[in-house]
């Protein structure tokens, strides 16, 4: 196999015009900054203070790594790391079964949480009122309403629209939180401790036991946890963040005759990539796009993270503020309201588009990564048509998050288990598979180098030690509120 030739910017190197390589980053940034930063991020903030930033940080860095080792790799191969999963040693498919069966029983808890979001956004915007009752039924209505709508644009629109449109919401939301923080004035030394003196807090401030049930009744690293898996997203994203590279010509991508070929792999071989110094040089090359792609797309979250830890730290924990029940995110207004008052419709038009666009995203990336987890271990899945795949998904994410939605009244209790474990554990099983297809398929000249195969290392054991310690927990009934 020989890799396309070079493009002339590709063949200058890193330049302005390598810009233009993101997009695909922008849907899968989008999908975590409406629900996972916007929420849980100021959460945090309010919560812990500025304890926790290096939490945040660190968690964001692991999933950046996590995620480029298997970019990387689909430009190099051309095919998605899941066909090659299925080689490694043990019962037939089991790793691409056991991370594909995980991350999509993910996929109706968020389908549920961000819509039922969404609803209590609307019941503020639109001055709603009544008690908490009265509240959660219209939060549920305009939960299902956005759900029906989303499904049929989902149905009517292309690929191409839903990049352009998350890389305007993700420009818009990122600009206005950066003014916000700056305004704000906080403690940065208090912020740099936080960021590189890790701390764990054993339990929380006497305020929250007093004034914050639903929040009290959780162990504190349970909720820590949830921060964890919530930002950044999870292998429900990233596995069909990959897929959306398909589209792509960059590399080994651009030899595919068929965007969605997939074929099953049964056994471990090194690829047969021509091994001239020229071909390397241009394969490592063509990884350039991926770079761009994935570090742009994590340096947003990892800004937008950092904002709302900061906003919620400076502004919410000082009043005892914390974003729960009916107030997931009326008080993170005062954060563009504190620079002017009527940037209170600026807020609530930003947050409003960034979790809709969460949850418009959400399903094509889920309907890629079901294909992309499911097409490898079944002829059936692989010879039926993209269209018809897609109907029968997103009826599952639809119906099943409708029953969540109307069954279950705290969007956080929701997307608990998925963020745990489809947010952390799997993300770690994620990076084990990927240095062991890295080592098994790839020739050496192309393999991760030493610095970059320990990163994945240290972000798989980090990764799964803590998701699998949540999962205990919150199985054993320390969860409270499930």
């Amino acid at each position: 196999m020989k890799y396309p030739e070079l493009t002339d910017d590709l063949k200058q190197g890193v330049s302005l015009k390598s810009l233009k390589y993101f997009g695909a980053g922008a849907i899968v940034a989008s999908v975590t900054i409406g629900s996972g930063e916007t929420l849980f991020a100021s959460r945090g903030g309010a919560v812990f203070g500025y304890g926790l930033m290096w939490c945040f940080v660190f968690g964001t860095l692991m999933k950046g790594v996590q995620v480029y080792s298997g970019a990387r790799y689909m430009a190099l191969t051309g095919e998605h790391p899941v066909t090659h999963w299925g080689a490694i040693p043990g019962p037939k498919n089991w790793v691409p079964i056991t991370i594909g069966a995980l991350s999509m029983l993910c996929f109706p808890f968020w389908m549920a949480g961000i819509p039922l979001t969404l609803g209590t956004l609307m019941n503020w915007i639109f001055g709603i009122e009544g008690n908490p009752e009265t509240l959660l039924f219209y939060a549920r209505v305009w939960g299902t309403a956005n759900i029906l709508l989303i499904v049929s644009l989902t149905l009517v629109h292309s690929y191409g629209f839903l990049e352009r449109t998350q890389t305007f919401f993700i420009g818009i939301m990122l600009s206005c939180m950066v003014l916000a923080v700056l305004a704000s004035n906080p403690d940065w030394m208090a912020v740099l401790a936080g960021t590189f003196v890790p701390s764990m807090p054993s339990q929380y401030e006497p305020w929250i036991y007093e004034s914050y049930e639903s929040i009290a009744i959780r162990p504190p690293w349970i909720e820590i946890v949830t921060y964890l898996g919530a930002i950044g997203g999870g292998t429900y994203d990233y596995i069909g963040y990959l897929g959306c590279f398909r589209e792509k010509p960059w590399g080994a991508l651009a030899l595919k005759k068929k965007k969605f070929e997939v074929r099953p792999v049964s056994k471990a071989s090194t690829l047969p990539i021509d091994l001239s110094p020229e071909n390397i040089k241009r394969g490592k090359r063509w990884l350039l796009p991926v770079q761009v792609d994935t570090g742009i797309a994590f340096l947003a979250v990892l800004l937008f993270t950092a904002c709302f830890v900061i906003l919620g730290a400076v502004i919410l924990r000082p009043q005892h503020q914390i974003p729960a029940g009916n107030e997931l995110l009326s008080f993170q207004a005062q954060f563009l309201t504190n620079l002017h008052p009527s940037l209170l419709y600026v807020y609530q038009a930003g947050v409003f588009f960034a979790i809709w666009g969460t949850a418009y995203a959400a399903y094509e990336i889920y309907i890629r990564t079901a294909f992309e987890c499911l097409a490898p271990v079944s002829k059936k899945v692989r010879t039926m048509s993209y269209s018809r795949f897609r109907l029968w998904l997103l009826a599952y994410c639809g119906g099943l998050g409708l029953v969540l939605l109307w069954t279950m009244k705290d969007p956080v209790a929701i997307v608990t288990p998925a963020a745990i474990v489809g947010g952390v554990f799997t993300c770690g099983l994620w990076c084990f598979a990927m240095m062991w297809s890295d080592r098994h398929f790839l020739p050496k000249a192309l393999q991760m180098g030493r610095t970059l195969y320990t990163l994945v290392a240290i972000s798989g054991i980090s990764l799964t030690v803590m998701g699998g310690k949540a999962i205990w927990d919150y199985i054993a009934g320390m969860g409270g509120g499930h």
